[in-house]
């Protein structure tokens, strides 16, 4: 990887041992795209010495079906691993960039594999814009499919276009896994001591749900908390069960595949709930943690 970083550089270096990773994994689709590829190119060159008419049409088509459909199925055999990239907040220019190189790379070695077979094995004179034509079809069935594993991506990426749908005021444009709510919660945790307005009651993960419930201080909150510490006594516990100050709640629901939705209300757990200036200002706040969050997992995965 040294001298890729020193060559590429870091990222670039990364994609491409995935890339290689990924061709070696699925060598069976990649010798089927490579192989359709050097047929078609071969076809295509000698397509006038083969046969003529309406037959020659059926034959190229046939054999540009077949290299399509492999060069196709190499990125759709994917499309779990494709999700987690996303998930991982991978932007889809670098999910392009990854698909590019690979399928790229296989169709241009089926057309070198090709080509060198017309030379050993000519049927008729090799004329260079046959070579050219043939070129290009290579080149366009390694750029098209990952196209389509780009639109894939901006469907599901870290801005939480879900098929370019508008995000409603209770969604988070963020993808979470149910997994990762564990390591949210603490990131929520620990960003939200550092909060002189807020005092936490419980911060707890329940299924695929994170739960929040905070007491909230406001300014006569934070001079009460300094007063009481001036005297000896623990702020947290005098204050947690003070029902003069307000209490909020908040829900985190996470569904893989989809933009968590946050539920957040002033009162307690039952009849009484209501929506108000604290809940509504709370929520904001727990959006941009947990957007906060995928930004830091991101620059964790960079120095990594």
């Amino acid at each position: 990887m040294g001298l890729l970083d020193q060559i590429f550089g870091p990222k670039n270096a990364t994609i491409l041992m995935i890339v290689l990773g990924k061709i070696a994994q699925r060598m069976p689709l990649t010798l089927c795209l490579a192989f359709s590829v050097a047929l078609l190119t071969y076809t295509f060159i000698f397509a006038e010495a083969i046969v003529g008419g309406l037959s020659l049409v059926f034959m190229l088509l046939l054999t540009f079906f077949l290299a399509v459909t492999m060069s196709f199925a190499l990125e759709y055999d994917s499309r779990d691993e494709l999700m987690v990239l996303v998930n991982l907040g991978v932007s889809p220019s670098d999910i392009f960039k990854l698909g590019i190189i690979r399928v790229l790379i296989i169709s241009l070695i089926g057309y070198i594999v090709g080509v060198s077979i017309s030379l050993l094995w000519p049927l008729s004179t090799i004329k260079n814009v046959m070579l050219f034509y043939s070129f290009l079809m290579a080149a366009t069935l390694g750029i098209l499919p990952p196209i389509y594993s780009s639109l894939r991506s901006m469907r599901a990426s870290l801005l939480g276009r879900i098929a370019f749908k508008p995000l409603t005021e209770k969604e988070v444009p963020v993808l979470l896994l149910p997994s990762e709510l564990e390591e949210v919660k603490d990131f929520v945790k620990e960003r939200l001591k550092d909060r002189q307005d807020l005092l936490i009651m419980d911060c707890y993960v329940h299924g695929a749900e994170l739960n929040l419930v905070c007491r909230y201080l406001g300014d006569f909150g934070r001079e009460t908390f300094a007063w009481l510490a001036t005297l000896g006594v623990n702020p947290d516990e005098a204050l947690r069960n003070d029902e003069t100050l307000p209490m909020v709640r908040l829900k985190v629901s996470v569904e893989e595949g989809r933009n968590p939705v946050i539920d957040c209300w002033e009162g307690g757990d039952g009849k009484g709930k209501k929506r108000s200036a604290i809940s509504l200002s709370f929520q904001a706040l727990v959006r941009q943690l947990l957007i906060e969050y995928k930004v830091y997992k991101g620059k964790l995965r960079g120095g990594e």
